[in-house]
C-alpha cells in the first residue's frame, strides 16, 4: 500500500540526513520497505536533493593510484563503493594524473604517442582523446586537468555532462641546451566540439609533469617548483606564475576558505600557508596559517629522522572539503594512508597500504545511479 503523501514526506526528510561518507547507508535503507526502495531507487529527483542537502560534506569514495612504474592504474576503495576496472587494467602505462567532478583524467603516453583517457568511475564511460597535434614537435613534459565544462554547475552530479581537458606542456627553448629552459603553453579540449583549441598563452618556464591540479573560482593552480605554482585562468586563457615560500617538492596547492594556500608535508608535521591579499594588486605574501604535528594525531606514527630522513610521504587536497589524504611511508616504514580535517584534525586510516601517487575521488553514489548502471557497493 503506498504511504499517504504526509508521511512520504517525512520519510524522505529522513532519508535525506543519512550520512553521504558511506554509499551503504542508502543501500540498507532501500531494503526496509518498497516506498522506501521507490524513494531510493526510482526518483532521480531524490539524487539532486540529496546531493544539495549534503553538498558541503563531498564523500571520499576512494582514491586513485598509480601503482609503480609501468603497473597502471588502481581505484582503491575508502567505502563500499566499488567502480568497474578502470581502462588502465589494460595497459600497464597508463597513468592518472588528475580528478575531478566525478572524471579521472589517464595519460597514456607511456605506451605510444602521447594523449588521454577521461573515465567516470560512477558510469564506466571512457572517452579517448588524441594529443593536440600541434604540440608534439620538441615536447619535453606536460601535465593535465579534467574539469566540468557546463555553466553556472554546481558540480554535485555532472555524470554524462560535456567536460573540459587543459593540457599544460612544455617544450625545449630553440637554440638552448639548459636544463629546465622550456617554453610552457597551454590548450583546451573541449568534450562539445571534439577539438583541441590552438596554443592559448605561453610563458618561459618549467612545467612538472603529471602533477594534480587544483580548481578555485575560474582559475587552476599547478605546483611547478618549491617557489612557485603555475596559474591558469580559464576565462582569461592565460598563464602566469605565483611566488611561494620556499616548501619541499612535496607541497601542493590547497583551497583555504576561498583564496589560495599551500599544503606540505616535512618529517613529524603538516604545515599549511595561506596567500594574503595586500590590498594594492590582489597579490600579498604569505603567511603561515596551520600546524599539525602528526604523533599527537596518530598514536602509532613513529617518524625517524636521523639518519637521513627518507621522504616517501605524499599529501593531496580533497577539492570541495577542508580535508588533505596522505600517504605515509617514513625510512621504509609502511605507515598507510589517512584523511586529515585541517579544521577540525580529525584524523581516519583508510587503507593500510602506502601509496606514492595518489588521487583523491569525492562523488555521490546513490541507489539511482547504481540501477542505471548495474552498479552497487560490495
Amino acid at each position: 500500500m503506498a504511504l499517504p503523501a504526509l508521511m512520504e514526506e517525512l520519510v524522505e526528510e529522513i532519508l535525506l540526513r543519512l550520512p553521504p561518507d558511506e554509499p551503504e547507508h542508502l543501500f540498507r535503507a532501500g531494503a526496509v520497505c518498497k516506498a522506501w526502495r521507490r524513494i531510493l531507487f526510482d526518483d532521480s529527483g531524490f539524487r539532486r536533493r540529496y546531493c544539495r542537502f549534503h553538498r558541503k560534506h563531498r564523500p571520499l569514495l576512494g582514491y586513485v593510484h598509480n601503482v609503480s612504474l609501468r603497473e597502471g592504474v588502481q581505484f582503491v576503495p575508502t567505502t563500499t563503493f566499488l567502480p568497474p576496472p578502470p581502462p588502465a587494467a589494460a595497459s600497464y602505462s597508463y597513468r592518472a594524473i588528475d580528478c575531478r567532478h566525478g572524471r579521472v583524467l589517464i595519460d597514456t603516453s607511456e605506451c605510444g604517442p602521447p594523449g588521454f583517457i577521461v573515465w567516470d568511475p560512477i558510469t564506466g564511460d571512457q572517452q579517448h582523446l588524441r594529443f593536440p597535434a600541434h604540440a608534439q614537435e620538441n615536447l619535453s613534459s606536460f601535465t593535465g586537468a579534467v574539469l566540468c565544462a557546463v555553466d553556472g554547475c554546481d558540480h554535485l552530479d555532472c555524470h554524462g555532462g560535456p567536460f573540459l581537458v587543459v593540457c599544460v606542456g612544455g617544450r625545449l627553448i630553440e637554440g638552448t641546451h639548459a636544463v629546465g629552459v622550456e617554453n610552457t603553453w597551454t590548450s583546451v579540449y573541449s568534450s562539445e566540439t571534439g577539438a583541441w583549441s590552438a596554443q592559448t598563452s605561453s610563458i618561459d618556464y618549467y612545467v612538472a609533469a603529471r602533477e594534480p591540479s587544483l580548481l578555485i573560482g575560474d582559475a587552476l593552480y599547478f605546483a611547478v617548483c618549491s617557489t612557485a605554482i603555475l596559474k591558469y585562468d580559464l576565462s582569461r586563457h592565460g598563464l602566469s606564475l605565483i611566488d611561494t615560500p620556499r616548501t619541499s617538492y612535496k607541497s601542493v596547492p590547497i583551497d583555504i576558505d576561498g583564496g589560495l594556500g599551500l599544503v606540505e608535508p616535512y618529517r613529524n608535521w603538516i604545515y599549511t600557508w595561506s596567500q594574503q591579499d595586500n590590498g594594492a594588486n590582489g597579490v600579498g605574501g604569505w603567511l603561515q596559517h596551520n600546524v599539525v604535528k602528526l604523533e599527537t594525531l596518530i598514536p602509532t606514527c613513529r617518524r625517524v629522522i636521523w639518519p637521513p630522513y627518507n621522504s616517501d610521504d605524499v599529501i593531496r587536497f580533497v577539492e570541495g572539503t577542508d580535508t588533505v589524504l596522505f600517504s605515509l611511508n617514513n625510512y621504509y616504514i609502511d605507515q598507510g594512508v589517512f584523511t586529515l580535517d585541517l579544521k577540525s584534525r580529525k584524523v581516519r586510516k583508510v587503507a593500510e597500504t602506502w601509496h606514492r601517487h595518489i588521487l583523491p575521488y569525492t562523488c555521490f553514489y546513490t541507489p539511482d545511479l547504481a540501477m542505471g548502471k548495474q552498479l552497487s557497493p560490495r
